[in-house]
């Protein structure tokens, strides 16, 4: 059974966190250098550049399209799907529940740009992406869901975004797919990424998937199954 080596939480310039230098060559790139054989772009409650990266990296990568979905209760989500098009979907329906937009001035982030596969600017970003949405966890994962997405939550143990660090438990009626651990070591049962908001920490945690294929059903039926093992770069 084929092995992927996996970092699902990748962003690019699309969001404001993020440096410069996350574009698609670049990005693509990189992961080449890490060993990487899939990448998950996750960018803060959009999907507009993960086209862009598709289109960038080679036969050889496989990136899975998607987004960090944050929901009424500050809680991060990643949510990857097999098509860019279901990408486009949740996104979407994200950007209905996202507050109304505001001025560049009252942005507590940096600009946020949508690029092309070589990383040249095409247009810069102006919804508040660093807001938290009004949906629920229990409605953001049901959306995700519904849509065909690999739903993890990002970051667990984080005091700011983390599921456990928010809620202090996972919900017994939220079906996850996935919990991914960080910061600090890797727990058992968790998924490891990178959540890269620069080049040098892309691939400086991953995950061993031992899966059939690169699908969301593949993914989802390898780590119900425990058929991975996340590890860290040094």
């Amino acid at each position: 059974m084929p092995l992927w080596r996996a970092d699902l939480h990748i962003h690019t310039v699309l969001s404001g966190c993020a440096e410069v230098e996350m574009i698609p060559p670049l990005i693509v790139e990189r992961a080449r250098e890490q060993g990487l054989s899939m990448i998950g772009i996750a960018d803060h409650n959009s999907a507009g550049n993960a086209a862009a990266v598709m289109e960038a990296a080679p036969d050889d990568l496989v990136v899975k399209p998607g987004l960090e979905l944050e929901t009424k209760e500050t809680v991060h989500l990643v949510c990857l799907f097999d098509s860019v098009e279901d990408a486009l979907g949740l996104q979407a329906f994200v950007y209905a529940h996202l507050p109304a937009q505001l001025p560049d001035e009252k942005d507590p982030f940096g600009p946020r740009f949508l690029v092309n596969a070589a990383g040249e600017r095409l247009a810069r970003e102006n919804r508040p992406l660093f807001a938290a949405t009004d949906l629920t966890l229990t409605e953001a994962v049901a959306a995700a869901h519904s849509r065909g997405s690999l739903v993890v939550a990002s970051h667990v143990e984080r005091r700011a975004h983390g599921l456990l660090g928010v809620l202090g438990f996972v919900p017994p009626d939220v079906q996850l797919d996935a919990l991914e651990a960080g910061p600090g070591g890797l727990l058992s049962g968790r998924i490891a990424s990178s959540d890269a908001h620069r080049l040098a920490d892309l691939g400086s945690r991953y995950t061993l998937l031992e899966a059939d294929g690169p699908s969301v059903a593949d993914l989802r039926r390898c780590i119900a199954g425990a058929s991975f093992r996340a590890g860290v770069m040094v």
